[in-house]
């Protein structure tokens, strides 16, 4: 485990063996004072069926004591996230708060130093940079109190997503006119950009530029979305290369028409299929989604 120790001193005594700062914590050297404290990672989605490896690659651990200040952050090793199971490093006696974020590729954290769970926030680099935003990483979050006694204590950290896969297919367009980075532009319109650290979307919203593929007369695109709340405001757009609006969906009238798609569980795939030809625009759910949803079809 790789971790950036923000408060060394208080939560490590003097005589504390150098290989604790290694992806590895057992050969970490625990006296009498410290205990030895062990994190479960979990996560089922809508199920009972634990699918944590399934969905989470890659683990940011945060340690907040009870002033809310984050005193220990790092990435979990490949064999922890394996294992499901990490051993914290030593703490000394007190009230913590664990806060886990799954799959961080392209994701940056900020505001640790405000001790302020509702300023603490996650959104993706090219957000945070000032940059086109095409989507985020498929993002998921934990929280728990843990205390640290002088006895050896397991919990366990149980996940929640903090997105929405998004699944764009616009059909129905000129073969000679498009390409993969063609005159047509698939947008995200007023998305919300970040998450707090109890995993709560953030008032910031953008209008993300998704990436494209072209294939036989449809383009598509494949994102993810931090998981909003504010359906109404969020407009799915497709624009010529001079900016013209060539159709627009606004993502509450399309879920009102389609619950199908079910919005409150944790798994969420939100499919739209938008195609053109000479009588207009018409908005549909892909039929490969109706086919998976319900496979007697």
């Amino acid at each position: 485990m790789k971790f950036s120790n923000i408060a060394w001193g208080i939560l490590l005594a003097g005589t504390l063996s150098a290989a604790c700062i290694r992806e590895d914590l057992s050969e970490c050297v625990y006296d009498d004072a410290y205990s030895r404290n062990t994190l479960l990672l979990s996560y089922k989605g809508d199920g009972t069926t634990e699918i944590f490896n399934d969905k989470i690659c890659r683990t940011e651990l945060y340690v907040f004591d009870r002033n809310n200040q984050c005193v220990y952050s790092g990435e979990l090793s490949a064999a922890q996230i394996a294992a499901r199971s990490a051993e914290l490093p030593p703490l000394a006696p007190g009230d913590y708060r664990i806060v886990c974020l799954g799959n961080t590729h392209h994701t940056e954290v900020r505001g640790l130093e405000t001790c302020d769970f509702d300023q603490i926030v996650f959104a993706s680099e090219d957000y945070f940079g000032g940059q086109r935003v095409s989507g985020n990483d498929s993002l998921y979050h934990a929280s728990l109190l843990f205390p640290v006694t002088g006895e050896d204590r397991t919990e366990t950290a149980e996940f929640a997503s903090s997105h929405y896969d998004l699944s764009v297919e616009v059909a129905g367009i000129a073969n000679a006119e498009v390409r993969a980075s063609g005159p047509l532009t698939i947008e995200a319109c007023g998305v919300s950009t970040c998450t707090d650290f109890e995993n709560r979307i953030c008032d910031e919203t953008a209008d993300y530029v998704l990436e494209t593929e072209y294939e036989a007369g449809v383009m598509t695109a494949r994102t993810n979305l931090m998981r909003h709340e504010n359906h109404e405001a969020v407009d799915i757009c497709v624009r010529s290369a001079a900016g013209e609006l060539l159709a627009q969906v606004n993502l509450a009238d399309f879920l009102a028409a389609n619950p199908i798609i079910d919005c409150s569980r944790q798994e969420v795939m939100i499919p739209i299929r938008i195609e053109f030809s000479s009588v207009g625009v018409k908005i549909s759910v892909p039929q490969w989604y109706i086919q998976q949803i319900k496979p007697e079809f």
